[in-house]
């Protein structure tokens, strides 16, 4: 009996086995040049025997459990090594097999590898790289990655306070109080456009009153140096195409653009007040002009939790589709069943669309309170659609809450990572 049993080495841990499936295994493996066949019948293989117990009970007519704390990586190539089927693995060894979070680094690696390839120039240069090529890439990691030099971070500190000047001006210059009375207020064509400035306040002040000049000169200087600052990334850029169609390098020179435009406009609304198209002209031309708040999000994006935050909802893209769906269904169900529930009520729900407003306000937990049921059947359903609403926003919420702690410890160990080999180069050079 003892005949049939066999000794396997695996850097010098024994395992012994009379299994006839291992045998031939080995036997291939030995063919191929991973497993050395001694002259006693024996084997020896220089490889890691953590796992190898079971892959035995594998192969011993058993499912292949992994332990808890062994890396999901290596758990593949072991269960590619020792050819044994994903199918052999039990659902209670999914998570051993599959959390390593690989998913995550490589997105991380990939936004940095984004970065990088914005510094770098779209051609190789030689060893012996020009001066001027040296200040642009200089210039472009000060642009990037603003914490990593002096520079950068005085070019982030003076671009956050123009940004947050002409911001703040933006803001001001919507209130009453904070405007003076015009000198020469333009004569208006006729009835109509009279009415149309004169029944809206808010209209009335871009007519009646006008910006204080100093305040339209500091917001003109500050525009002017931020398109300056677009131009200069622009000429220090080394992939100048993809920096012209940046949806955000063209929201921010439209943003600039729309400022001096504004500045005449207010300065000279006799200009407009004719235009039949009066409105629509104010509208987007202040819709537009209010892109400049954008700004703020390219400061953000300069923190490595805003670069974060980006990757999670990349990430969670599938989950915040599937809610929007939900939203989408259960709001038209309550909706319907709000608008024929109160039917017999003339004060409510004039329309199915209004109830489905109710419904949307009501999910997501906002409760404006202008739509409200006042029948006892109507409550019950706001009560049903208010506790449904909260069940479904939990779900998401929790999902993008995990999926940004992930993100972030794991861009947390990278930057360890990174530093410890930065400091280990440093020791060998």
């Amino acid at each position: 009996m003892m005949a049939n049993y066999f000794n396997i080495s695996l850097r010098g841990t024994q395992f012994v086995t009379s299994s006839t499936a291992v045998k031939e295994l080995l036997d291939k493996l030995s063919k191929e040049g991973h497993a050395e066949k001694q002259e006693n019948g024996d084997y020896f293989l220089d490889r890691n025997p953590v796992l190898f117990h079971y892959v035995l009970d594998y192969f011993s007519g058993r499912k292949f459990h992994l332990p808890k704390g062994i890396c999901a990586i290596e758990a593949r190539e072991e269960l590619e090594f020792w050819m044994i089927p994903v199918e052999a693995v039990p659902n209670c060894c999914y998570e051993v097999m599959f959390d390593d979070n690989l998913s995550s680094y490589e997105a991380i690696e990939n936004t940095e590898q984004h970065l990088i390839h914005g510094i770098l120039p779209e051609v190789e240069n030689d060893a012996s790289a020009s001066k001027l090529q040296k200040i642009r890439d200089t210039l472009n990691k000060a642009v990037i990655d603003p914490f990593s030099n002096l520079l950068g971070k005085v070019w982030l500190f003076v671009v956050a306070a123009l940004t947050l000047t002409t911001i703040t001006c933006f803001i001001i210059n919507t209130f009453d109080d904070y405007r003076v009375d015009r000198e020469n207020i333009p004569t208006l064509p006729n009835n109509a456009t009279y009415n149309f400035f004169y029944s809206n306040p808010k209209r009335k002040t871009l007519l009646v009153k006008v910006v204080p000049l100093e305040r339209l000169i500091l917001e003109g200087v500050c525009n002017g140096l931020l398109l300056v600052d677009l131009m200069i990334r622009f000429v220090i850029s080394n992939q100048k195409r993809s920096f012209l169609f940046n949806v955000q390098n063209i929201i921010e020179l439209v943003a600039v653009v729309l400022c001096f435009l504004v500045i005449h406009l207010a300065t000279n609304p006799g200009n407009i007040v004719n235009n039949p198209d009066l409105s629509t002209i104010i509208v987007v031309i202040g819709a537009m002009y209010s892109l400049r708040v954008l700004k703020l999000l390219r400061l953000a994006e300069t923190t490595a939790e805003m670069k974060i935050l980006k990757l999670c909802f990349q990430k969670s893209w599938k989950i915040l589709g599937f809610l929007v769906l939900v939203f989408t269904i259960f709001s038209t169900i309550f909706g319907c069943g709000m608008f024929w529930t109160e039917f017999d009520n003339a004060e409510t729900f004039p329309n199915i669309g209004i109830s489905i407003w109710w419904a949307i306000v009501t999910i997501t937990t906002v409760g404006y309170g202008d739509h409200y049921p006042k029948s006892t059947f109507g409550y019950i359903m706001a009560s049903i659609t208010a506790l449904v609403g909260l069940s479904l926003i939990a779900m998401p919420i929790a999902t993008l809450s995990s999926n940004f702690s992930t993100l972030y410890n794991c861009y947390t160990f990278r930057m360890k990572y990174m530093k410890a080999k930065k400091k280990q180069q440093c020791k060998k050079a």
